[in-house]
């Protein structure tokens, strides 16, 4: 069975294949191109999974991309091929419990992720299985109200997410609280890593932000993991050991005690592989329910 995965992202398209073929493509930048895309690579492989960044239900309709906007009320569907989508952030999970991080647990254990980039994402993997909850749209974590602060819209258009904590942006808005210039997250991680005070005070602020994300989350599941990707991980592998101690502090000692905060294996294909074991569960369950059929079928007549 060759399934293929593709992670749909603001500025790029992130592949892989169950062959080990893994690239970028930029992304066309408008519904119509990306349909054309999918459908056109879709071509010679058995199923796609895709992963898309917003509220997605389990049939692939968007009912936002906050960062993606032209997705907003579209539906995605590939003619004539298998196909599943599913929120990017819960697939990166999926990916990271089959493929990366949190491959101890891909038959029995809780996992969580979160996803920081220019938002922030949630996924949890049960027990090998991705939660989508009643419509596919669990686990948004970037949405959980933080603050009344009506200084602090979201992209989504609410006030005081996570989300304006816990991402990119923030990082931005914590450097320019105690500098009053404008810097991009690279620059300011770029700095970070050179001892730049102001810079390792703002990515402080935003591991402490992120460890509250950890406590919220990690006191309603108990989770065995926690597995967090970015650019940010990657680049200042120091913001986790930030997050670490922040959420030792705030975390109820058993649960703290238990838990796993690991850095990402995948890097940004973590969702790519995701949305290819995505499709691949979802054609394994298609023929497993129709062996059950023809068993029941020829014992019962």
């Amino acid at each position: 069975m060759k399934l293929i995965g593709i992670d749909v992202g603001g500025s790029y398209l992130k592949v892989v294949d169950s062959e080990g073929k893994k690239f970028l493509e930029s992304n066309p930048g408008n519904f119509s191109g990306l349909l054309e895309f999918l459908n056109k690579i879709s071509q010679g492989y058995d199923g796609i999974g895709i992963a898309v960044a917003g509220f997605v239900s389990l049939d692939g309709f968007i009912f936002q991309s906050p960062n993606i906007p032209y997705l907003d009320g579209k539906k995605i569907e590939i003619q004539g091929k298998e196909f599943a989508v599913a929120n990017d952030a819960t697939l990166a999970c999926l990916g990271e419990v089959w493929f990366g991080a949190g491959k101890t647990w891909k038959k029995k254990g809780i996992v969580l992720c979160i996803t920081l980039g220019t938002g922030l994402g949630g996924g949890a993997v049960i027990d090998g299985k991705p939660l989508f909850g009643a419509g596919g749209i669990a686990m948004e974590v970037g949405h959980i109200p933080l603050v009344e602060d009506s200084k602090r819209v979201c992209a989504c258009g609410r006030i005081g997410c996570t989300e304006e904590f816990v991402s990119a942006r923030a990082i931005s808005r914590y450097y320019k609280d105690v500098t009053g210039e404008l810097r991009t997250p690279e620059e300011i991680v770029s700095l970070a890593n050179s001892q730049n005070e102001q810079a390792l005070k703002s990515l402080d602020t935003f591991s402490f932000y992120t460890a509250k994300v950890i406590q919220t989350l990690a006191h309603i599941f108990n989770p065995h993991a926690v597995v967090i990707s970015g650019g940010v991980i990657r680049h200042f592998p120091k913001v986790l050991d930030m997050v670490r101690d922040y959420s030792k502090k705030l975390l109820i000692e058993p649960i703290f005690n238990s838990l796993n905060i690991l850095p990402a294996q995948l890097e940004e294909y973590s969702g790519a592989y995701g949305a290819l074991k995505l499709i691949e569960l979802k054609i394994l369950g298609k023929k497993k329910s129709k062996n059950k059929r023809e068993i029941e079928k020829k014992k019962y007549g």
